[in-house]
């Protein structure tokens, strides 16, 4: 997954969380920096992040599929499903698929950082 591809998957997985938008930082071959940013009118409401995530190791197609459906459809709860996996169906993914994507979507952390310090992290659970 190039950076681009990473850029994108990062947006809609932090978008999920309930970042209205993302300002880029450092990006690199096996890391991706930048800020969240939940309120664009409150300075206060910004969180660096930074992404240690290898372009050959992103997540796959099948996890961007399963995400967006899951942000589309309000399934998430800050940032716990809201609904048993059992219950989500993805179109056009069967549930061998499904369940893989969502190992790889349940592995993917996302640490914050606070003064340079690597703190907390972003991450979805079931």
């Amino acid at each position: 997954m190039k950076a681009n591809k990473r850029k994108q998957f990062l947006e809609l997985f932090l978008g999920a969380l309930g970042a209205r938008q993302v300002v880029w930082g450092q990006i690199t071959h096996d890391s991706i920096a930048g800020t969240v940013i939940y309120d664009p009118n409150d300075p206060e409401e910004r969180q660096d992040f930074i992404w240690h995530m290898d372009e050959k190791e992103a997540p796959y197609e099948d996890v961007t599929t399963l995400l967006k459906h899951i942000k589309e459809n309000g399934l998430l709860n800050g940032d716990k499903l809201a609904v048993p996996i059992a219950e989500i169906e993805v179109a056009n993914m069967d549930e061998g698929t499904k369940g893989k994507a969502f190992d790889k979507l349940f592995a993917v952390s996302v640490n914050m950082v606070d003064e340079g310090e690597e703190t907390d992290r972003y991450f979805i659970h079931e």
